[in-house]
């Protein structure tokens, strides 16, 4: 096995790399100083370039080639040369300067997009957008694709995606959510809970109890402020969490610190044999979307949660204390229209994440320029959920992805909610008095049964391969579907 421990090795030492990037890029988040931006930028362009330049590489090339020919018995070893040989192939096509430029560009666009968001000026962010806009241009056209540009790009989140597979998806979400939303219109809507200002270190507080209750493990990671909440792996045994407060509403950094816990139990799960082989992300993006959505909302969402959360929130903000737990738990599940993606319900909540597939694929392929978004993403809002935005900072400016150069990522949004869906019904067969344990606070045992169908795993099988052998089926909307319908009926009592 000589050739595949050379390609261990070799992958090894990307992977050190990579997770030294990482680092750089959780402090330009939480800590650096704005006079660090130009500097981090270069740093981590060259940090990104190191490691894709051996990612790319001849020797890359001759060591997977070698280790296929050798063989590989074991399923993890066999995962690794997959995996690889996919990346290898995949991004050989972009030459390292160039990739470089790309890691640089959208270093100090995410910079500038934090000041556009605070100002509320698209104008200030749009030509680091456009210059993001053209280089993903460049290296979809590079990779290559059948049918669209957007394809090559959706295929390094979710492996076998494409343009044309996800619009039935997501066509029939929105035909049947939408009319749904009809439906509930005739309903009762949850009564207001008492407002006021909700000191944040109390949510803080509130945020890191919560983070302890489904298992993160703080000895393994930590919790700080960031613009936009995510979740980072800087490190074998240090997976970071990120949230984001507001002080009149406690209910965002509570499902916030769920969801991001949710990322987190996922990569401190993953069997430490998968250490430094670059198969200890998820399966795909969706699926680590999933993990964050089942925590935030099928348990963070569900009444047996409230039931047994409502005492420590009545702990932490005593203004809520003359509510109960039904109360709150008809308050978090209100179906309304809104503006902030990360803040919608979970029956629109999807068609946010259509707006933003179809204007990211008519972006890609030419149909709309990067000064037409503001006008196009306020349309859209208007005709998807009656609302439209009344500046950019809740408009076009509220998300960090496309400063990022993260195109073809939003989907995944969507299919986390699907995917968590049916991993939920699977659970609630196969964990005895599932929803018993959720209202004692007992998740431990849910913790562990996804960590052993699920996290443990890593990226050991493709997407699809691993929801079979998780729920017995391929991606299906109709458990989602079900799922929505049953919930709020009841919370507005249809």
């Amino acid at each position: 096995m000589a050739a595949l421990d050379e390609l261990k090795d070799y992958v090894r030492e990307i992977t050190e790399i990579s997770l030294a990037a990482a680092l750089a890029a959780w402090d330009q988040r939480t800590h650096m100083p704005p006079g660090g931006a130009a500097a981090r930028a270069k740093v981590a362009g060259r940090l990104e370039r190191l490691a894709f330049e051996r990612r790319v590489s001849d020797r890359m090339g001759e060591l997977l080639a070698a280790a296929e020919r050798e063989g590989a018995p074991a399923e993890v070893d066999r995962a690794l040369i997959r995996v690889w040989k996919r990346d290898h192939t995949r991004h050989r096509a972009i030459p390292p300067a160039l990739y470089q430029k790309f890691v640089e560009t959208t270093t100090r666009a995410e910079s500038v997009w934090e000041k556009a968001k605070a100002a509320s000026d698209f104008a200030l962010f749009r030509p680091h957008l456009a210059e993001v806009v053209d280089l993903v241009r460049e290296i979809a056209n590079l990779i290559g694709y059948k049918e669209s540009p957007y394809d090559a790009l959706v295929e390094e989140y979710e492996p076998g995606l494409t343009a044309s597979a996800l619009r039935p998806i997501l066509g029939e979400l929105r035909r049947e959510l939408v009319a749904f939303l009809k439906e509930l219109e005739r309903g009762t809507h949850p009564r207001e809970l008492p407002g006021g200002k909700f000191p944040l270190d109390a949510q803080r507080a509130l945020c890191r109890q919560a983070l302890g209750w489904i298992g993160y493990d703080f000895q393994a990671g930590r919790l700080d402020d960031a613009v936009h909440p995510f979740t980072i792996g800087v490190a074998p045994g240090d997976v970071r969490v990120t949230n984001r407060y507001r002080e009149e509403d406690p209910f965002s950094s509570l499902f916030g610190a769920l969801h991001e816990g949710g990322h987190a139990l996922y990569g401190q799960g993953v069997d430490p044999a998968l250490a430094w082989t670059g198969l200890a992300g998820g399966a795909s993006f969706g699926i680590h979307e999933s993990q964050a959505r089942f925590w935030e909302n099928q348990i963070g969402r569900s009444r047996p949660f409230w039931q047994f959360a409502h005492p420590h929130l009545a702990q932490h903000f005593p203004t809520l204390a003359s509510t109960d737990p039904d109360d709150v738990w008809r308050h978090v599940n209100r179906v309304q229209a809104s503006l902030i993606r990360v803040e919608a319900d979970e029956v629109t909540y999807n068609l946010h994440i259509c707006l933003r597939f179809e204007l990211e694929v008519d972006m890609v392929e030419g149909r709309i320029a990067v000064d037409d978004l503001p006008a196009r993403w306020n349309q859209a809002m208007e005709d998807y959920l009656g609302i439209a935005p009344p500046d950019d900072a809740h408009g076009v400016l509220q998300d960090v992805h496309w400063s990022a150069g993260m195109i073809g990522y939003f989907p995944s949004y969507t299919l986390g909610n699907l995917y968590a869906a049916q991993i939920t019904e699977t659970a609630e067969r196969e964990i005895p008095r599932f929803w018993d344990k959720v209202e004692a606070g007992q998740f431990s045992p849910i913790r562990e049964w996804l960590r052993e169908v699920v996290h443990r795993h890593g990226q050991v099988y493709l997407p699809d391969e691993l929801v079979r052998r998780i729920t017995g089926d391929g991606l299906s909307a109709e458990p989602f579907l079900n799922y929505v319908r049953a919930k709020y009926g009841e919370v507005c009592r249809l």
